[in-house]
């Protein structure tokens, strides 16, 4: 395991890409094993993804895709502006308001941060809120995507760790629009005291005309969780209807999507799926090796010595985390600690749905710290500033997600409440 470990940072450090560290790990620790042969790699690498609820991940991130092409994106922000746009600091809570109608989409953070930061960044700047401001206010919304199902995160959780998707998609509800609700307190109070801009209320006209431009687009999330919840479809195929539903209101409805742009939205698809298929195919033959050389049942012990109590373990796992959550990729590590962690869960009798919410919850706050944090460069990139900007303006955001994320560890309700209510 010592291998397999130093093996994995040290290809890390040197800078190579996560799924490739991951096949190198393995790689190295089987020769040094001896015993094992090498065709075992080949062949976990191929099962790592044979998964049918793993199907709704490229289905999902090319329905987002779509959105954009489609003008969904820019008619949720323009619903978003007549609903919110009156208070100081309009932009910024327009920004979080359609990160939350994204999130009911594309389940990707990354995906809704290039989608609506293309759009609200530039305009942010434009008006003065300063392209530190602009990219901290978008990374820390774009986290809450992922929480509010869809949610990939929790797809790839689910199908690991056998915890229904279903339930994880419900359990994020409660949490992500807490998220949303304290991220705009955060930004109403620094617009205050910058004095921000802030617009003339929307009429009712206005904001019954610009709901009924988004109707479409507000529909395509309720259509995939009343889908899932009253099981017509299963969470892979709800993806599949995600995809359907956005290219008939690409093309026929809305009419911003051409046939033309469908070949350069698959091809975006499949790069972005490339990515996380690489990590997750990677990931399995690490596992394995983990499994084999009885890594899940070495760390039990040590934390047994440590600790006796559900809470302690939970907050010591949170803390490892976020630690890690700041150099490796979220999809990286849900992958790598959850085979490690489930026995640790059973032993200390941790809800394996509470968890996993919280879970995607940690990982996506590690998307926006540096130094590696990828929907950090993502808005950075789109506002053009740099990393020190940055992190100076989504420091007060980051310190709420955090706070948030050990009261959704401390009051477990908060997550299993729906899902215990809605499904037996």
């Amino acid at each position: 395991m010592i291998i397999l470990i130093c093996s994995l940072l040290l290809l890390l450090l040197l800078g190579v890409p996560v799924g490739f560290s991951l096949i190198g790990a393995s790689l190295v620790s089987l020769i040094f094993q001896g015993t094992i042969p090498l065709e075992v790699l080949p062949q976990r690498l191929s099962l790592g993804l044979d998964s049918f609820p793993l199907l709704a991940i490229p289905l999902f991130i090319f329905a987002g895709t779509l959105m954009e092409a489609g003008g969904i994106t820019k008619r949720l922000i323009l619903f978003s502006e007549a609903l919110v746009g009156h208070i100081r600091g309009s932009l910024a809570h327009v920004t979080v308001v359609s990160n939350v109608f994204m999130s009911g989409v594309s389940g990707s953070g990354v995906a809704d941060a290039a989608a609506t930061g293309t759009a609200l960044i530039p305009a942010m700047v434009k008006r003065g809120y300063g392209k530190g401001f602009a990219s901290a206010i978008l990374a820390a919304s774009a986290t809450v995507g992922p929480i509010i199902p869809p949610s990939i995160p929790m797809i790839i959780f689910g199908s690991f760790a056998g915890v229904s998707i279903g339930k994880l998609f419900l359990g994020g509800v409660l949490p992500g629009l807490l998220m949303s609700s304290s991220l705009m307190i955060i930004a109403y109070f620094i617009a205050k005291k910058r004095n921000y801009e802030k617009r003339e209320k929307a009429s009712l006209l206005t904001v019954f005309k610009t709901f009924l431009d988004a109707f479409w687009a507000l529909l395509m999330p309720v259509i995939i969780m009343v889908g899932i919840f009253s099981g017509y479809f299963t969470a892979t195929e709800s993806a599949v209807i995600a995809v359907v539903y956005s290219i008939v209101i690409g093309l026929f409805v809305y009419k911003d999507l051409k046939f033309s742009d469908l070949p350069r939205k698959i091809l975006d698809a499949v790069l972005m799926t490339a990515g996380v298929g690489i990590i997750i195919a990677a990931s399995a033959p690490f596992a394995w090796f983990m499994a084999f050389v009885q890594g899940p049942q070495k760390l039990l012990d040590l934390f047994q010595t440590i600790s006796m109590s559900p809470t302690v373990i939970l907050i010591l796992l949170m803390v490892i985390l976020l630690v890690l959550g700041c150099f490796l990729d979220g999809t990286a590590i849900i992958i790598i600690t959850t085979p490690v962690v489930l026995p640790i869960l059973t032993q200390f009798g941790i809800d394996p749905l509470h968890y996993g919410v919280i879970l995607a919850i940690n990982v996506m706050i590690g998307t926006i710290t540096p130094p590696v944090g990828v929907i950090m460069y993502v808005t950075t990139g789109i506002a053009k500033t740099n990393i020190f900007h940055f992190a100076k303006e989504v420091m007060p955001f980051l310190i709420t997600l955090i706070l948030l994320l050990f009261i959704f560890m401390l009051v477990p309700g908060i997550v299993t409440f729906l899902p215990n209510l809605l499904i037996k």
